[in-house]
């Protein structure tokens, strides 16, 4: 194990080392432009990379949070960022130095937003951003209990750009807190048990909060092509805290080199990532303790192309050191073949590759923040994914894109939820609780996905999205892909009515889910024969989620806008037991500055 080890570092740094000096060829200069939302990357095949952008800063998407390829409506408000002003060696225009929001909603719902941009200098942008959204309202649960759900989200950001004229040096520190409590109770009503103040049985009711901090620095060049040599770095660090007191230290550092070749171009990523968790149930002693991770990962590859092909021929390898079990080594292949016979017009893509999933404790919380706080979960291994696609467009104002994906994942984690006669019940109180804290089984898995995506713009005015996925699983041990839609589509429309008033709305659909309960049948307050558990499905029923935004601007500073969420009033369930909030809206003004 330690040779392994030595062998595996020697090739670590003799990749920096070549990366170092693929930095020094410095014989291009670019001028480039930079927005506080632009994060450079090489461009990807899997995306239609030329949809015009909607340059609308109230816009509000609920977003979607699956841990396949697909996400659950959140029900809250999340405000689109504002960008920051652009460096260039234009004429320098007025662009003010940033916006204020402020607005009020149903479900006792205050909401604040500030956003600050400094661009005195030609070279650099400092900006501020924070916002805050909170809610204090009751929902309704499929026993008929009318609960007591508020959430509370709160976030701050300084940045820092600064332009080294190839490149862009970024530096970003960021702070976020979202609190709620565990509401949710599945099917019936709740137990009155579960009712009486400080019962322990489950985690009924009970607070919690994630408090996440961190620092990002980058250097990028966004200007870089596939023949220019280029090389960029990005270190990021988190400190994440719970209020049920477990936590986790998340640190990594990366860096890209590309050199050109005489028959093509070497392609290069490698780096390290280093977690700690710490106050966890670990899974492989069961105890409560810290876990420690290590990953080192190498990602090399060739890149050729002419004019209508393009070619990357490489692997993905991680070596993993884990306090828990021995060290791990994975290798996938990665490989990328482009087509395009009419340039900018239709492409044909295809791939094989694959990916280490780190499950780290942040992710997993963030994922489904109604999991059992004290989880420890496995990493996944998509072991081969193979994609291909066909992205184009129908005519100069209309894009579309196609596509189908295959994986074969091993070690996938879904959530259930655990029934059982609690201990701490007397023997004269007959009935099973199930516990409101999710935990997790894992399976292989064989997913395919089918999408389709379409964009049109008729004029500056009119935009119109409607994408869709299709989902096929084919799981070893497990009935259900529980919590995974069959299927998946969303509808957006913006339409500039006049040049003071806009509008635009949001339909998102999500097919049925299967949901698990694990009864547990043996009461232990009696001594009987071990039964074995018993696996229970229920159904989710498809979501329709239809919100409404619109945007008058009173003045060139003063400007009202409202949100309608929900608006088709449907009680569905992001996570099983858990019901969102029905309609809901937000009114608010905002003045520029």
């Amino acid at each position: 194990m330690f040779n392994l080890n030595r062998y595996f570092l020697l090739i670590f740094f003799i990749v920096s080392a070549i990366a170092a000096n693929a930095q020094r060829d410095t014989s291009l200069t670019r001028e480039v432009e930079v927005t506080k939302a632009f994060k450079p990357t090489i461009s990807d095949a899997h995306k239609i990379n030329e949809m015009p952008k909607i340059e609308d800063t109230e816009q509000q998407q609920p977003k979607f949070d699956y841990s396949i390829k697909s996400q659950p409506i959140l029900n809250s408000f999340s405000v689109n960022q504002l960008k920051a002003a652009t460096i260039s060696s234009a004429q320098k225009k007025e662009t003010g130095y940033g916006l204020i929001r402020a607005g009020v909603g149903n479900y006792n719902k205050p909401y604040a937003e500030f956003f600050f941009n400094n661009v005195n200098s030609k070279n650099s942008i400092f900006g501020i951003h924070a916002k805050h959204l909170s809610s204090f309202g009751k929902v309704k649960l499929e026993g008929g209990d009318k609960v007591d759900a508020p959430y509370s989200k709160s976030d701050a950001e300084v940045y820092y750009y600064h332009n080294l004229r190839k490149s862009i040096l970024l530096i970003d520190i960021d702070y976020k807190h979202d609190g709620f409590n565990y509401y949710g109770y599945p099917l019936n009503a709740i137990p009155s048990v579960l009712l009486e103040g400080n019962q322990n049985i489950t985690r009924q009711g009970t607070k919690q909060a994630f408090s996440k901090g961190g620092i990002n620095v980058s250097l990028k060049n966004p200007s870089s092509k596939m023949n220019d040599t280029d090389f960029n770095f990005n270190f990021k660090y988190h400190y994440f805290g719970t209020k049920t007191e477990q936590n986790e230290h998340f640190g990594e550092f990366g860096m890209n080199f590309q050199k050109p070749i005489e028959t093509g171009t070497i392609l290069t990523n490698t780096g390290v990532t280093f977690v700690q968790a710490n106050d966890i149930q670990k899974r492989i002693t069961d105890t409560i303790g810290s876990r420690t991770q290590t990953w080192f990962f190498v990602k090399p590859a060739w890149y050729f192309e002419n004019k209508v092909v393009n070619v990357s021929v490489g692997l993905n390898a991680w070596f993993i050191m884990d306090n828990d079990m021995d060290a791990v080594a994975k290798i996938t292949p990665n490989i990328k073949v482009n087509y395009m016979p009419v340039k900018d017009i239709f492409k044909l893509y295809a791939g094989i590759d694959g990916n280490y999933i780190n499950n780290h404790y942040s992710k997993i919380a963030y994922e489904n923040p109604f999991v059992n706080p004290t989880h420890d979960v496995k990493n996944s291994f998509e072991k081969i994914h193979f994609y291909a696609g066909i992205d184009g467009k129908f005519s100069k104002k209309t894009n579309f894109k196609i596509s189908v994906d295959y994986s074969l994942i091993d070690d996938q984690p879904f959530y259930y939820l655990n029934e059982y006669y609690p201990t701490s019940v007397p023997v004269e109180i007959n009935s099973l609780i199930v516990n409101n804290t999710f935990d997790i089984l894992y399976d292989n898995i064989n997913l395919m996905k089918l999408n389709f995506e379409i964009f049109h713009t008729s004029s500056d005015k009119l935009n119109l999205l409607l994408s869709g996925n299709y989902y096929a699983y084919n799981l070893d041990e497990q009935t259900e892909a529980w919590n995974m839609p069959d299927w998946d589509a969303t509808f957006s429309l913006n339409y500039k009515i006049s040049e003071q008033l806009s509008v635009g709305a949001d339909i998102y659909l999500i097919g049925e889910r299967k949901a698990l309960i694990i009864e547990n049948p043996d009461d232990p307050r009696t001594f009987v024969i071990p039964s074995p558990p018993i696996y229970k499905s229920n159904n989710l029923n498809t979501i329709f989620d239809l919100n409404v935004n619109a945007t008058y601007q009173i003045t060139q500073k003063f400007a009202a806008f409202a949100q309608l969420n929900n608006f088709g009033f449907q009680n569905y369930q992001r996570w099983f037991g858990y019901n969102v909030q029905s309609f809901n809206a937000l009114v608010g003004v905002s003045y520029a500055f």
